[in-house]
């Protein structure tokens, strides 16, 4: 009886020490991608903002940042990935986007290598997806995706009635609830950094911004609250998304 409890006692402590291995190396990786991300974002950011020299440097840290992460994981995922049959090909993707956008920056081509870039976070939006992994970045990607469609709506002063204030109500209401989720799905290491707590306090006074002007019937004021979404999301995205 005694070494029955010994064995499995034995496969307990082994099975847990598997656990925290594997739940380590996805740690790992998840830290490792972040770095790499930030540098990306950097990158989007500056491609953005056409400027090629700082556009350039970001992407080539964040290429070879990536390059590190496909050799040390292409072939050995973490194991929350390792059934996901498309693994390996995301990570090619990533690396081929970067290569891609280094060649247009020094083309000279900042806004093509903008485009490019954007690819990158669906990429991983995708492979996380396929895996039922959540981490901060797909709540900032979240509101992207909307706030995009918003600003895509082309809503001039002009084409602002009735009916466009309706849908871009809609629009509010969603972009709202999904500024709550990232709020309350901030890592907590944030908590107490005060640039982050600005630039997410920036986002809601963009979204309060629209709310009074949609409430004032003011086609200016709406048309002009809409374009100011873009800038207080850039700054939390680049810094902290």
């Amino acid at each position: 009886m005694r070494w029955s409890v010994i064995i499995v006692t034995c496969i307990l402590l082994g099975f847990v020490s598997w656990s925290q291995a594997a739940e380590n190396r996805f740690q790992k990786f998840n830290t490792e991608t972040e770095q790499a991300y930030a540098a990306y974002r950097k990158a989007l950011f500056q491609t953005n903002m056409k400027d090629a020299e700082k556009s350039g440097k970001a992407n080539e840290m964040f290429l070879k940042q990536w390059e590190q992460i496909q050799q040390k994981y292409s072939d050995q995922p973490p194991e929350i990935f390792s059934t996901d049959p498309q693994w390996k090909d995301s990570l090619a993707n990533i690396e081929d986007i970067a290569v891609k956008s280094d060649k247009q920056i020094k083309e000279g081509q900042i806004a093509e290598a903008h485009e490019t870039l954007e690819a990158v976070r669906d990429e991983l939006s995708n492979l996380r997806q396929r895996n039922s992994v959540i981490v901060f970045s797909d709540h900032i990607n979240n509101y992207h995706e909307v706030m995009e469609g918003l600003l895509d709506g082309g809503f001039t002063p002009e084409k602002i009635d009735k009916t466009a204030m309706i849908e871009i109500s809609g629009h509010l209401a969603v972009l709202n609830y999904l500024a709550g989720a990232i709020k309350e799905n901030a890592p907590v290491k944030y908590q107490d950094v005060e640039k982050y707590q600005k630039l997410q306090n920036g986002l809601f006074t963009s979204l309060e911004a629209l709310t009074l002007a949609i409430q004032s019937e003011n086609p200016e004021a709406i048309s002009k609250s809409i374009k100011m979404l873009k800038p207080a999301y850039a700054k939390l995205f680049v810094n902290f998304g």
